[in-house]
């Protein structure tokens, strides 16, 4: 078990665990994902014959949003968890604001979630360049989960 600071977790001095298994799950069984925190790159190893298959480096937002995703896999990151992810609020600060951003309308909520969208963005082009089988899905009026994609096609 590996554990990354998020954003949030620096300012409040908090370890996040991530389940190196939980990698392998979203993979096939020829591959394996390497995470290098430091640099926030990915590297997409060959678990027959160790090389690099592929390699994307993520923006810090990228990361933090990445690594929220990866610790509440196989369920969905909430919204406020992953808005809290990139900036110094709790999610529970995050969840009222997105609740008092939606009673003003959708338009505002969507400017509130817009740091998250932006990241999210970024992050689905990166992971599709990376493997096929790293998916990020919307949960409509929740959040995002990372999933594996399972088209027979790939």
């Amino acid at each position: 078990m590996e554990s990354y600071k998020s954003p949030a977790a620096f300012a409040k001095d908090v370890q996040v665990p991530i389940d190196k298994s939980i990698l392998q799950n979203l993979l096939p069984a020829s591959c394996k994902l390497e995470l290098s925190e430091k640099t926030r790159i990915l590297n997409l190893l060959s678990a027959d014959a160790p090389h690099i298959l592929a390699q994307q480096q993520l923006t810090k937002n990228e990361w933090s949003i990445f690594i929220t995703l990866l610790v509440s896999y196989p369920h969905y990151a909430p919204h406020e968890t992953l808005l809290a992810s990139l900036t110094l609020l709790s999610p529970g600060d995050c969840r009222k604001m997105l609740q008092e951003a939606e009673q003003v309308g959708p338009k505002t909520l969507k400017r509130e979630l817009k740091p998250v969208h932006r990241a999210l963005c970024g992050l689905r082009a990166k992971l599709n360049n990376l493997s096929p089988y790293l998916k990020i899905s919307l949960i409509r009026d929740l959040g995002y989960a990372l999933i594996r994609a399972e088209n027979k096609d790939l």
